[in-house]
């Protein structure tokens, strides 16, 4: 019983623990991909992700449809399902007419050149078909992983990758994610050798050899040499079998081709269109002072079977002129490049097996030079000329004409080579501004090299302060002999700016010369500054004036402080009233004035006489006053003649008023004088005496007139 109960506790545990890890396995994104091409590699490819029904798709969904990558790829394109019974559906699908335009669009979408190998043969030593990819389905969505990752609601879902299929015409491949079909039978050959000889003039030589057993040409020789001798192109150099110990083999030998050439007779004797090779700056590791070359080379050997059906090994050699650097050589493998081969004597050797071959070997020659130059001129209008002079010995122009090429080649004009007595030179000079110095700077040096400009001017600043920075990296180019060598900093100012000041990697020196200076570099990295200013003539011009018109405002002040004011006499035809307004009687006319005080005091005796008189006053000094400006005489007097008439008037009213009042008194009182009480009227009945103004003559004769036909009235009465 005991027993019992033993073994059955042992099974819940088994059970519970089972329950607990199924509880534990995480949700997957199924993934699956289908190629499907015909005989000439034209076809779609589509790769379709079912996110389970439990994921929150909503998390993620937005983020993967706004990265998607395939809007700006023709052929490629991306889209969003929905949810169907099993999950939520995401397809990419990509359609080509051949295989060199689909490895443009899985180049685009991954970020990187791809190679595919396909072979489909029916040949005297080889039948079936074969294919690879350097890609895996994973890199064609990468952009969903890594969206997915991110969202903490889906970042536990798992991608399976298992589920992938090539059909070729009517026939169908089950593969891995990453596509590799080997379906061939056929006769196997030992190996392949492959020699090339790069020249290093654009010269290539290639020797071919195919090393069959002796049993297996034997058995179908004529297929076998009718087969290779159709693959053989006219031009060889030579071409035949041999017997070397248990081995037949073909030899093929060209010389002095082209690597186009060199492709077109490769992808012949090999019977396959994958061949591709190139020659050139690939990684940009050229410099002026060094070739940074690279040979790279893709084939495979998938028309050639080996042992077990598998791949023939191919020997490859690579060989170069005496005395050229090198480096080392790589392989493509599992989507990245690995190190293989070795070099020995200027010949590179390596073994390759996997059936494909993605080869880079990188060569090229650091070339001695004696000093390098660096000078800088600064023109007008924030403008710089920047020169750069390699110097080399006399006797090294095969290093000046590289440098040179190299130069032309990025595109740079203003590139020549010069001889003095001691050396050759190669220069390249740039002229802009520093933006425009730096975008060919980088173009030709790298992007350790540029130039900054600054200004910098206060309010009241006669000159506009300036630093110019260069950054200097040719470090990286120099091996360590070339970097010992002497290198100066030079700058001039062609222009309105002065430069005052120059200092490399902080420290400075003062010019001794107006505008020049010289400083040492070592090992071809430095940052060079100098300071400057540029005048600013207008601010001068305007602080001189300005000084001027203040100097002569003050002195104008202080004349018219030392000077008496002279009287502004006011303008009568403009402004008349202030003739009347501002009149004033002048120095000499003191006497007069106390006089019609006095009169003006009496005024209360005298009735109407001290009003008249002060009016025929005023009238006369205002006309001494108006007749100075000879241009307004007429109109002024015609004014004060009306003024006298009007005046001669009244006085006619007031005698003719006395002269009633004193016959009336003779009348009344007879001869005898009128007593105390009587005279209240003396001061009416006494005549108005006018000074000092005597009316003109036509104003008398005016008023006697009138004085007469009233004499002749009263006579009439009496």
């Amino acid at each position: 019983m005991k027993k019992l109960i033993s073994v059955l506790l042992v099974i819940v545990l088994i059970v519970s623990l089972c329950a607990c890890l199924s509880g534990c396995v995480k949700a997957k994104v199924a993934v699956s991909s289908v190629l499907s091409i015909d005989e000439h590699f034209k076809g779609i490819r589509t790769v379709t992700a079912v996110y389970p029904v439990s994921a929150d798709i909503d998390a993620v969904k937005d983020k993967i449809l706004a990265d998607d990558p395939t809007a700006e790829i023709p052929g490629a394109s991306f889209s969003y399902s929905g949810v169907k019974e099993d999950g939520y559906y995401f397809e990419l699908k990509l359609s080509f007419t051949d295989k060199a335009e689909y490895e443009k669009i899985v180049g685009s979408l991954i970020g990187r050149d791809t190679a595919v190998f396909l072979s489909r043969k029916n040949t005297a030593l080889t039948q079936g078909t074969r294919m690879a990819e350097d890609f895996d389905v994973s890199e064609l969505i990468a952009w969903m992983v890594s969206d997915t990752a991110a969202v903490e609601q889906t970042k536990n879902l798992q991608f399976d990758y298992s589920a992938n299929t090539v059909q070729i015409g009517s026939d169908s491949y089950t593969t891995q994610s990453t596509a590799a079909i080997n379906d061939c039978t056929g006769s196997a050959i030992n190996h392949i050798s492959i020699k090339t000889m790069n020249h290093k003039s654009g010269s290539y030589d290639r020797t071919f050899a195919f090393h069959l057993p002796n049993a297996t040409y034997t058995n179908d020789k004529d297929k076998i040499e009718a087969y290779f001798l159709s693959n053989t192109l006219p031009e060889a150099k030579y071409a035949g079998w041999s017997a070397e110990g248990s081995d037949m083999v073909y030899t093929v030998i060209y010389e002095d081709m082209t690597v186009a050439k060199m492709a077109d007779v490769t992808a012949k004797l090999l019977d396959t269109d994958s061949v591709a090779i190139s020659y050139g700056d690939i990684d940009n590791a050229s410099t002026p002072l060094s070739e940074g070359l690279t040979y790279a080379e893709n084939l495979d050997s998938f028309s050639f079977i080996g042992e077990n059906d598998g791949f023939p090994t191919i020997r490859y050699s690579y060989s170069l002129p005496l005395n050229t650097t090198y480096g080392e050589g790589s392989l493509f493998e599992d989507g990245r490049w690995v190190s293989a081969g070795a070099w020995e004597n200027d010949l590179y050797t390596v073994e390759l097996n996997s059936g494909t071959v993605q080869l880079r070997i990188p060569d090229g020659i650091q070339y001695r030079i004696s000093g390098i130059d660096f000078s800088v001129a600064s023109l007008s209008d924030s403008r710089f000329r920047r020169t750069t002079e390699f110097l080399y010995d006399a006797d090294n122009t095969a290093a000046a004409n590289y440098a040179l090429s190299y130069f032309k080649a990025k595109g740079v004009e203003n590139a020549a080579v010069n001889t003095t007595d001691q050396n050759i030179i190669c220069s390249v000079s740039f002229e802009g501004t520093t933006d425009e110095i730096t975008s060919q700077l980088v173009n030709v040096f790298g992007s350790g090299n540029f130039m900054a400009y600054e200004q910098k001017k206060g309010a009241f600043d006669l000159s506009i302060k300036t630093v110019l920075t260069d950054y200097v990296n040719l470090g990286y180019m120099l091996n360590s002999e070339n970097a010992a060598r002497p290198m100066h900093y030079s700058v001039s100012s062609e222009g309105g700016e002065n430069i005052v000041s120059l200092s490399v990697d902080g420290s400075e020196t003062a010019f001794t010369e107006s505008n020049k200076g010289t400083m040492d570099i070592k090992g071809g990295c430095a940052t060079v500054r100098y300071r400057g200013n540029i005048p600013v003539t207008m601010s001068i011009i305007i602080y001189i004036t300005a000084g001027l018109v203040l100097l002569i405002l003050t002195a104008f002040i202080a004349i018219k402080l030392i000077k008496p004011k002279k009287k502004r006499v006011p303008d009568p035809l403009n402004n008349p009233e202030a003739v009347y307004a501002d009149a004033s009687v002048p120095e000499d006319a003191t006497d007069d004035a106390s006089e019609n005080d006095t009169e003006d005091a009496s005024s209360e005796e005298k009735g109407a006489r001290a009003p008249l008189a002060q009016t025929t006053t005023f009238s006369i000094f205002e006309l001494n006053t108006l007749v100075r400006n000879k241009k307004y005489v007429d109109e002024i007097n015609k004014d004060v003649e009306q003024r006298l008439h009007a005046q001669s008037l009244e006085e006619q009213k007031h005698d003719i008023r006395a002269r009633e009042l004193e016959e009336i008194s003779r009348k009344v009182y007879g001869a005898r004088t009128p007593s105390s009480d009587e005279t209240a009227t003396d001061d009416i009945a006494e005549p108005i005496e006018l000074e000092p103004t005597e009316a003109p003559e036509s104003a008398r004769e005016s008023a006697d007139a009138p004085a007469k036909e009233n004499d002749d009235n009263e006579t009439d009465c009496i």
